[in-house]
């Protein structure tokens, strides 16, 4: 066997040419292999074209000649190996959780809120490693919007953490819940609100913990969080964040390519942690920030599902280029035209970024 064949990937197109193992030059004159494998032999470019259709092991003869004194020899044969592999998306089931069980939810989730002046999406999606085995989404979401103001939560249930899917809904659907009953009323300290908001939600974690007679650590979740308005005195956008463990949130506006992170990424103690939730969390600093802008600028907000597959470090989550990336791979993509698109655009494949993914935008009208 003197000849090797690169292997092809179902669903990817192919286009190798066999590699000889032999020193002396070899001119290929056909090929033989199942019609099955969907692969045909151009003897023009000396290559196996076409598009892979079987899974195996195919055996191949190829037959050749070799270069001696300026002429072709006679026609000898080799055989060699062709691997075809199957799609890794395939590889994947996709088991519906269960709905019988404590805390049931959907498995995907979206909603849009659209007014004169103002666009927001919501999607959250089921990761594939969850899919796999029929466990339940453990990422959440909230939007809301007033008059003057916008708000967007998103939430990340611990995978460690028995209860986490409910930990995450309940975190943004208190704190949410909280923010659009104060925010309808006048000259509130909106700083002081949003520790209020954060405080009721761990309150609700442990009141639901307690009911439940398990640990409130079983709840655990991060939660990341905008509040947009207008504020007429100063004549600015206020955008008030709030960030307790991973994902990201920034602004990033297309027309400028302006973009800045508000965000960053709270870890834990070790590699690979992130902090949740909790009364602890809740004595430090900066975990609530005012960033302030004379335009509108858009908004995103995502779970480390979307930021990981996107952003592969600190570096990249502060760089132009891989905003401009990730919001041009919406526009082509057509999710920020609704939510349902949204939700579709979060099935992106991404080797090794299985994880559940939740995106929010908040959007001027001429954005979508």
């Amino acid at each position: 066997m003197i000849f090797d064949l690169p292997p092809a990937l179902i669903g990817k197109f192919y286009q190798q040419k066999p590699i000889s193992r032999s020193e002396e030059e070899l001119r290929i004159v056909a090929i033989d292999m199942s019609q099955d494998t969907g692969l045909v032999f151009d003897e023009s470019s000396q290559q196996l074209i076409g598009q892979p259709l079987l899974v195996g092991e195919h055996h191949v003869m190829i037959h050749y000649q070799a270069q001696l004194y300026q002429q072709w020899g006679e026609t000898q044969s080799s055989y060699c190996l062709l691997v075809i592999s199957p799609d890794p998306r395939s590889l994947w089931q996709n088991i519906p959780s269960d709905p019988q069980q404590l805390y049931a939810k959907p498995d995907s989730a979206s909603q849009s809120i659209i007014s004169s002046h103002i666009k927001m999406l919501a999607a959250s999606q089921r990761g594939r490693s969850h899919a796999h085995k029929g466990q339940s989404r453990e990422d959440d979401f909230f939007i809301a919007a007033g008059e003057h103001w916008q708000l967007a939560i998103v939430a990340d249930g611990a995978g460690s953490a028995k209860y986490s899917r409910y930990g995450s809904q309940l975190i943004c659907q208190t704190i949410g819940r909280f923010l659009s009953t104060v925010l309808t009323q006048p000259m509130i300290d909106i700083k002081l609100e949003l520790k209020n908001a954060l405080g009721e939600a761990v309150c609700a974690l442990e009141n639901e913990a307690a009911a439940q007679q398990v640990d409130v650590k079983d709840y655990a979740s991060t939660v990341l969080a905008v509040l947009c308005y207008f504020d007429s005195q100063q004549q600015d956008y206020v955008y008030w964040t709030v960030a307790v463990g991973d994902g990201a949130i920034a602004w990033y506006q297309p027309h400028t390519e302006q973009m800045q992170l508000l965000n960053t990424p709270d870890t834990g103690d070790y590699a690979g942690e992130t902090r949740f939730l909790s009364n602890d969390v809740l004595m430090q600093p900066n975990i609530i920030n005012c960033y302030r802008s004379k335009a509108f600028m858009p908004c995103l907000l995502m779970t480390d599902g979307v930021s990981d597959a996107f952003f592969d470090s600190d570096n990249a989550l502060k760089s132009h280029q891989v905003w401009r990336d990730l919001w041009q791979n919406l526009q082509k993509n057509q999710a920020l035209d609704d939510d349902k698109n949204l939700l579709e655009w979060l099935d992106f494949w991404s080797r090794g970024n299985h994880d559940d993914r939740t995106l929010v935008l908040i959007l001027g009208k001429e954005h979508g």
